[in-house]
């Protein structure tokens, strides 16, 4: 007789495999991840606990496989037709200006705790831990250091990004003017001024993608570790690069790749996912609304209501959707991060060997 499907079958399947602790090369940690990964996420399974950890994944990894968290034509109110040039009349401008600086504000403290989630996210990877709340005094100072580097960081990015369109979008006009003798638009000399500014515009994307990676794969956990600076810990990082260049190359190239490739397997199935329900859902929706057309009264407060209810109901399952796919994935990214740097550096493969998954 077939024995029913049982999901403790498969952890207890996972946990035959040993973790290797050695060196391990860029191809070498992805499967090691995605054990550690299952097994962290799925042993045993609490659907409280893993909603909290994918959320945290999600938000400290910056991961996003599902976009949809709405449904279109739902309210008749047109907000087109709003004038929001009566919320900003001229003697309200100093208001305007303090409410942009405490937006200002509170971007730069939202982003604080963005950095800090990824120590205690990284904390809990590591050591196979799934109480956050202790973890969140732990950093306070690493975490202070990394978002300050962080911060400067990004808005030089910013500042670049700004340089290459500005100059991108100066040197495309100057080329949509130029004529041939003929009077007619020349594409010869708009293929060789376009695909040079691509090309500068993709080299600083790739190298503000791979500083990001040195930054939250290598130097972010010697910062928590050994609570290092961040030029401390950059030093260090040098010298392991520089040491076996070879090895993290291959593993920018993964690291780079992987996700990306299973992001939009990941995206594909969200898209399906939100297909079948948020199709069920505006069937539902649309239903009432003909039925509830020209109801006035409480029947018209009836409309509003179950309107209100449908789209809470698809901002909960698109959370849900987002959660379920987005979190194995932002862990997964971890922890082959974790799993990769742990050959190049001693103290990361201790705190892996005094973990569950380690021991």
């Amino acid at each position: 007789m077939a024995q029913p499907f049982r999901l403790g079958a498969i952890v207890n399947w996972t946990a035959k495999f040993e973790i290797p602790m050695p060196s391990l090369s860029a191809s070498q940690a992805v499967w090691p991840a995605m054990l550690r990964t299952f097994r962290y996420g799925f042993r045993p399974f609490s659907c409280r606990t893993f909603l909290k950890l994918a959320a945290i994944a999600v938000i400290s990894e910056g991961v996003m496989v599902n976009a949809r968290f709405w449904i279109p034509d739902l309210f008749s109110f047109n907000i087109s037709k709003f004038d929001f040039t009566t919320l900003l009349p001229p003697e309200t401008i100093f208001f305007t200006i303090l409410e942009a600086g405490l937006i200002i504000l509170l971007s730069f403290i939202v982003f604080y705790v963005f950095v800090h989630l990824r120590f205690v996210f990284f904390h809990c990877v590591a050591h196979e831990t799934k109480r956050v709340g202790p973890v969140w005094e732990l950093y306070r100072v690493p975490a202070m250091r990394f978002f300050r580097a962080t911060l400067l960081f990004w808005l030089t990015v910013a500042g670049l990004t700004t340089l290459v369109l500005g100059g991108f979008i100066s040197v495309a006009i100057t080329v949509f003017k130029l004529r041939t003798p003929e009077g007619k638009f020349d594409p010869g000399v708009f293929l060789m001024t376009f695909l040079p500014c691509m090309g500068f515009t993709f080299l600083v994307c790739l190298g503000a993608a791979i500083a990001h990676i040195v930054m939250v794969d290598f130097i972010l956990p010697q910062m928590a570790l050994e609570e290092l600076t961040f030029r401390e810990a950059w030093n260090s990082v040098k010298v392991r690069i520089r040491k076996n260049g070879e090895t993290f190359f291959s593993y920018f190239i993964l690291r780079l790749g992987l996700p990306l490739i299973i992001g939009i397997i990941f995206a594909l199935a969200a898209w399906l996912l939100g297909r079948m329900v948020f199709g069920s859902l505006e069937m539902f929706a649309v239903a009432f609304n003909s039925i509830l057309e020209d109801a006035t009264g409480a029947l018209a407060f009836c409309r509003i209501a179950i309107d209100v209810l449908v789209e809470l109901l698809a901002i909960g399952f698109g959370l849900l959707i987002s959660l379920g796919l987005g979190g194995p994935l932002a862990t997964w990214i971890r922890n082959y991060a974790i799993l990769f740097y742990a050959g190049h550096y001693r103290v990361l493969a201790d705190a892996l060997n005094q973990s569950p998954c380690g021991r």
